[in-house]
């Protein structure tokens, strides 16, 4: 199996730094993983969002600001990297179909770490793509603005287009426009859940459904 998994910034990636004990739960979650070949994705999280304010007064363009964030996400995807011996991945083009376990983050501007993780499913042809979030899953509405707001078990990929977002620097979406374009023209087989627990890529592999699947 070829799986790729997103994790997150707002789980894994605090104000001050990784979480320590979410990262610890997510690696020994993926040590138990026996796949073909594994790519994780993380994002920026709290640190970048944190950054961001800090540089308000500097009058920057988004592509500075997000040139920023990318060398604050190089450092989680070192981590990660790390402590998974895995190989870290600064560009698409160093992807390797080789390698068992490689970690990616921001690449470049305008292009969320959502993005490169779907584009590196797509290079891998992945039979899955596990979106780590920090709500449930796919909502017809915002749920932190409506209560109410109606999750989504399964939505085709023909149908997925009206999810998507006007995007910002830090601000992509569940799953952002671009995200979205790779899993529709690969149609990659796609879960969006509440990743506050890593252990739910175990419950997802064993056959249990959780979130939104994104699927024919």
């Amino acid at each position: 199996m070829k799986l790729v998994i997103k994790v997150g910034g707002s789980l894994a990636i605090g104000p001050e730094g990784p979480r320590e004990q979410y990262i610890k739960k997510l690696v020994s979650v993926i040590q138990l993983l026996q796949v073909n070949q594994l790519v994780i994705g993380i994002g920026g999280g709290g640190m970048t969002r944190q950054y961001a304010k800090a540089i308000e007064p500097f009058n920057l363009t988004d592509d500075e600001k997000e040139e920023m964030y990318i060398d604050i996400m190089r450092a989680n995807v070192r981590l990660l990297s790390f402590l998974l011996k895995g190989k870290p991945v600064f560009s698409l083009s160093d992807i390797d179909e080789k390698e068992e376990v490689q970690v990616t983050g921001g690449i470049e501007p305008g292009r969320s770490s959502d993005a490169n993780a779907a584009l590196a499913a797509e290079m891998i042809n992945a039979d899955l793509f596990i979106i780590l979030t920090d709500v449930d899953g796919v909502y017809e509405e915002d749920p932190k603005k409506n209560k109410n707001a109606k999750k989504l078990d399964k939505i085709s990929f023909e149908d997925l287009d009206r999810f998507a977002v006007e995007v910002s620097p830090n601000n992509y979406g569940v799953v952002d426009p671009t995200a979205i374009k790779v899993i529709q023209r690969a149609r990659i087989p796609t879960i969006v859940c509440n990743g506050h627990d890593p252990k739910i890529i175990l419950q997802i592999l064993n056959g249990e459904h959780v979130g939104t699947k994104i699927c024919d």
